[in-house]
């Protein structure tokens, strides 16, 4: 499906359209559909000002979704329509140049900045839906807890009528509720709660609510039941798991209060129970995408990091292993043959590492483009990392086949081994980028462990390179001249023009450091024409005091 090419406001009519087609059959509203694609227009219009916003702000988004449960979008597959829709149609129909997809190939970069912004869009949408219908919920709960206040200790001409607003509340309320005598033997259930344990209502009467255990159950859980049924406790509030009758797992927040007589008794536990297992569900879709690469299913760099700072974080005796590996010639791949073709290899890559660590305490990530990383921990990883990347290159040895083409993949591996807490895990990831692009300039198809020294080195030399470009703007550059002397008559002929940097911290540098940084950047240019134009001055200047014929200078760089 593709966006017409019409007006934008056309366009955002069609995303409300099909938002609403897919959202009125599980919508309990009174509104027919055009109706109700009406009120969901404004929604449409807030999302898609938040995909141009130039600051992302999730309240607007968040909005979106508490707007949905006031719209009585409250059954959990609306969200997940909801962000079906906005995942597949948001950018097509309102992201910028959505009427022209044939400039696509020039716009990949704005495209993929849209569908980020959109992921984050999806999030604020249930992040704002579940604290709506959390507030909601909250507010039917002390409606009934009021109700079932009321219908205690009211004199007997309210009574008739007290226990008539209970019972209406009771039987129709959305959450489920259940009642039980101090002894957890189930006395009464509504429909609601009935429909959550699969419609059975002999199955969930007269049971035992000791009989409800499941393996998640945390220990205070039931310290906190005992306490109540004991009058220690007025209520508790958890989250709970239920084995429903057909075996599938029920997710609740319980809310478990004590109903006492007019003398202060103890008589029942009141338990309301609000059904989060799609809620549940998505937050775990939402928490996989958001730590695992969507193209090769890999943990991603936010994965990666919270692995390696707990690595880091364990005990005395404890050390890790990282391979930091990046596939040379990559970029050709991609040139040559097209970003699918490089996707499917990267897919492959991505397997074959997979395979490669196996062992307990291991694991791969894809931390972006065509870098990798391995980690490795345990007591003996000096040695288990060394294994780690050989299997690495050995699995990169075979050809990968791609569109009927036989790859040949290489690799450079920069390879941080040591004790876990001596080191944060930017440090331990810095070492493993410098190590690898050492054996990248080695050759590459090799791999090479981390030397602190090298590391000092590499850092030193990246910030020169960075310095190069300020320094020549802040006149931090200047030359000494050493004369060139006639052997025969001892007669100066000439001066020699020595370029030297005054660094603010290194001190003066000489040229064998930085004249092949500023080759490499390009710099060389603007500094031999300031070198050249100085000391042109400066033999004017000796002209002028001496009155003697200019002297010939030459510039050196050592």
């Amino acid at each position: 499906m593709s966006a017409d090419q019409d007006g934008p406001e056309d366009r955002l009519r069609r995303f409300a359209t099909i938002w609403s087609r897919a959202l009125f059959p599980v919508t309990a509203t009174s509104l027919t559909r055009p109706e109700f694609e009406s009120r969901l227009l404004p929604l449409a219009r807030q999302l898609r000002a938040a995909l141009d916003e130039r600051v992302f702000r999730a309240a607007a988004s968040e909005d979106v979704g508490a707007e949905l449960v006031e719209a009585h979008c409250t059954e959990p597959e609306a969200l997940s329509r909801t962000l079906d829709v906005v995942d597949a149609y948001l950018v097509l129909y309102c992201g910028a140049g959505a009427a022209d997809e044939g400039a696509a190939a020039a716009e990949t970069g704005d495209r993929e900045e849209l569908r980020a912004r959109c992921s984050r869009i999806q999030h604020a949408v249930a992040a704002g839906f579940a604290r709506a219908l959390r507030e909601r919920t909250r507010a039917e709960q002390e409606a009934i807890s009021r109700a079932a206040l009321d219908a205690r200790g009211t004199v007997a001409e309210a009574l008739h009528a007290s226990e008539a607003r209970f019972r209406a509340v009771f039987h129709g309320a959305a959450i489920g509720i259940g009642i039980a005598d101090l002894r957890g033997t189930v006395l009464e259930v509504n429909d609601a709660l009935i429909r959550m344990f699969g419609g059975l209502e002999h199955q969930l009467r007269g049971r035992n609510v000791a009989e409800w255990t499941h393996p998640d159950d945390s220990p205070h859980i039931w310290r906190l039941y005992e306490e109540l049924v004991r009058g220690d406790r007025e209520h508790y509030r958890v989250e709970k798991a239920f084995y429903r009758p057909d075996g599938t797992v029920l997710w609740t927040n319980l809310t478990v209060s004590l109903l006492r007589d007019a003398d202060g008794v103890p008589q029942y536990q009141l338990a309301l129970m609000e059904d989060t297992t799609e809620r549940r569900l998505l937050n775990l879709r939402l928490r996989y995408e958001a730590t695992h690469d969507a193209l090769t299913g890999l943990p991603n760099r936010t994965l990666f990091f919270e692995r390696l700072e707990k690595a880091l974080s364990a005990g005395a005796g404890a050390r890790f292993g990282l391979c930091y590996l990046d596939l040379d010639g990559f970029k050709t791949v991609n040139d040559s043959l097209g970003h699918a073709a490089g996707d499917r290899l990267l897919v492959e890559v991505a397997d074959r590492l997979q395979a490669c660590a196996t062992a307990p305490g291991e694991m791969v990530a894809r931390l972006g483009g065509d870098e990798f990383v391995a980690l490795t921990t345990g007591p003996d990883t000096e040695h288990e990392v060394d294994e780690l990347a050989g299997r690495i290159m050995n699995a990169l040895a075979t050809p990968i086949r791609v569109d009927g083409r036989e790859l040949t993949v290489r690799g450079s591996i920069g390879i941080v081994e040591g004790p876990a807490a001596e080191r944060g895990a930017a440090e331990v990831l810095r070492s493993a980028d410098i190590t690898m692009y050492r054996a990248k300039h080695a050759g590459g198809n090799r791999y090479e462990l981390a030397d602190p020294e090298a590391d000092a080195r590499a850092i030193t030399r990246h910030g020169l390179t960075t310095a190069l470009p300020v320094a020549l703007e802040r006149g931090e550059f200047f030359i000494e001249y050493q004369p060139l002397v006639h052997l025969g008559d001892g007669s100066v002929r000439g001066a020699e023009a020595l370029v030297r940097w005054l660094h603010p911290q290194h001190g003066v540098i000489s040229p064998d450091r930085f004249i092949p940084l500023a080759e490499h950047t390009g710099l060389i240019v603007p500094l031999g024409r300031w070198v050249l134009e100085q000391s042109v001055r400066q033999a004017r200047a000796w002209e002028a005091a001496t009155g003697r014929t200019r002297p010939r200078a030459r510039c050196a760089s050592t």
